[in-house]
């Protein structure tokens, strides 16, 4: 038998412990019920509290999460692009034939790679880039009149 009255503030507080662990209205009225003296409609403007409480505290939890795998997502792929003087000097060892190790091998660039590399390296720097002209039409008496 319950053996003291229960205030507002615990009851909710107790609530939110049961909602923590996953139990249900039936399931958290049975525990607080063999406990505490509660009516059933006090129980039930409680649960509706406490059920908003942590709502509210699971919306920000989840925020939080989401802020913080997006920071992680973020630097992560800062790590992993290169910028454009990492990409031009990658692509100008290649072009040396700059031998480099990878775990245990050692990879020498071959004519192949040299030749790619530096179509790359051209293409970046705007070696074949089209010149632009300025192109003037000058109009003048046709041959024949109009007559």
């Amino acid at each position: 038998m319950p053996s003291q009255r229960l205030n507002k503030q615990k009851a909710i507080e107790l609530i939110l412990v049961e909602l923590e662990k996953g139990s249900t209205y039936s399931a958290c009225l049975g525990v607080i019920g063999r406990k505490w003296t509660l009516s059933e409609s006090s129980f039930k403007r409680y649960w509706k509290e406490a059920n908003s409480t942590y709502s509210e505290r699971q919306e920000l939890i989840q925020k939080e999460l989401e802020s913080k795998r997006l920071e992680a997502e973020t630097e992560r792929l800062k790590k992993a692009i290169l910028t454009k003087d990492e990409r031009l000097e990658i692509a100008s060892n290649i072009a040396l034939g700059k031998a480099r190790k990878i775990g245990e091998q050692i990879l020498i660039p071959s004519d192949g790679d040299r030749l790619r590399a530096l179509d790359y390296l051209a293409k970046v720097n705007g070696d074949f880039a089209p010149k632009k002209e300025e192109i003037t039409i000058k109009t003048e008496q046709p041959l024949f009149g109009d007559d």
